[in-house]
């Protein structure tokens, strides 16, 4: 029959009618999508199996449950329980090389395994010594490696033993029930919507694009910052660097009125200005400077995109009462027109400047630079009562 129902029939049920049937409580497994329905996902009962050391030569492997799909799609899935621990005694180390030995857990079955006994066994396998030895082959059956063991060179009793800390490496894998969360990685999707915990992510399969989506480690929540880079969903929010960003299908926002950035740098000591030359100038005290933005000299690196507050002056000395002083704002190397102040010189000390609002694109850069339209340079005054400043304050994206 190509239909099997378990229990249905009052006789006539076959093991395999038994292990095809129930399989349908299991996590489906396989190569092709032809295959993956009828097979099920080997693999450990999470917790199950523990190896320790026992003696020098001597671990034990503890008890557990597993599943076992055999190599036949027909044969269905093995429900293996061990309730008691076993314990293997390792031979001795080779004289000229290291080996490595294999400990798996198997189900023979004489209907499929011709000539084998039928039995369900944990079992030791024995491998070759060499100069680059690899694990053995298991036995016969549908077998489910459990643990590797390096034995080197000469080891015994009498030399203290297999260093069961250092030896040991762990084959095994995890299962779970149908629509259970997996606690491991390394392994394709069998359908869309089934879920895994990798590294303490969350994620999703995605049967379209043959991929696993990771969720945020707090769903609907602020992701903490440096565990995602890429959104998974519009709305989504996390912590960047003490900073709230949004989601927006395609790029991290800053969330508007829930942060803001501030950058001020003033001048502490004169600097001259040539005749008839916008001319950057030098801060050299920043006052406040959230993301870091100020080169220590004379531009500020814009961080975030937006609209800005950026207001500069300059304040001059009395080297000359002639001609004209100006400020200007310069965004990325050009002079903004509307943030551009022009005053002539008086009797004493003269400051000039403004501010503006200003729409801003990360990574641009904004400097302050002054004029003057006397033949010889004129000095700025930094320090005394009088400075130069520039200073900016992001509004809103």
């Amino acid at each position: 029959m190509t239909v099997r129902a378990a229990w249905l029939q009052s006789t006539g049920q076959t093991r395999e009618d038994t292990r095809l049937t129930l399989a349908a409580l299991l996590t489906p497994s396989g190569q092709s999508p032809e295959e993956t329905p009828l097979r099920s996902r080997s693999g450990i009962v999470p917790g199950g199996f523990v190896l320790t050391g026992s003696a020098p030569m001597q671990c034990t492997i503890g008890t557990g449950r597993a599943i076992l799909q055999g190599k036949d799609t027909a044969q269905g899935s093995y429900l293996v329980a061990v309730t008691a621990p076993e314990s293997f005694t390792l031979g001795d180390g080779d004289a000229q090389y290291d080996r490595i030995d294999l400990i798996e857990l198997a189900v023979v079955d004489g209907s499929y395994d011709q000539g084998a006994t039928t039995e369900a066994v944990l079992r030791l396998v024995k491998g070759t010594p060499a100069a680059n030895p690899v694990a053995p082959v298991g036995g016969a059956g549908s077998a489910l490696p459990l643990y590797t063991v390096r034995v080197p060179k000469g080891t015994s009793a009498g030399t203290g033993g297999v260093n069961w800390t250092t030896a040991v490496t762990t084959q095994h894998w995890a299962v779970v029930a149908l629509g259970g969360i997996m606690p491991t990685s390394g392994f394709k999707g069998a359908y869309t919507g089934q879920y895994r915990d990798t590294a303490g992510l969350l994620q999703r399969w995605e049967g379209a694009t043959s991929t696993w989506v990771s969720y945020p480690k707090a769903i609907g929540g602020i992701a903490p910052h440096g565990t995602v880079t890429t959104g998974t969903y519009t709305g989504q929010f996390r912590d960047n660097a003490g900073v709230l960003q949004r989601w927006d299908g395609t790029a991290w926002q800053y969330a508007e009125g829930k942060a803001t950035i501030l950058f001020s740098a003033s001048q502490t000591s004169h600097q001259s200005i040539p005749f008839a030359v916008w001319t950057p100038v030098t801060l050299q005290t920043v006052d406040i400077d959230d993301f870091n933005g100020w080169n220590g000299t004379d531009t500020f690196t814009v961080p975030r995109t937006g609209w800005w507050r950026v207001s500069g002056h300059t304040a001059w000395t009395s080297d000359s009462f002639e001609g004209m002083r100006g400020t200007r704002v310069v965004v990325g190397g050009v002079g903004v027109p509307r943030m551009t102040w022009l005053t002539p010189a008086g009797g004493g000390p003269v400051v000039v400047g403004g501010q503006g609002l200003i729409k801003l694109t990360a990574g641009s850069t904004v400097q302050l630079s002054a004029y003057q339209t006397v033949p010889t340079a004129v000095r700025t005054l930094g320090g005394g009562g009088y400075s130069c400043n520039l200073s900016a304050e992001w509004i809103r994206s």
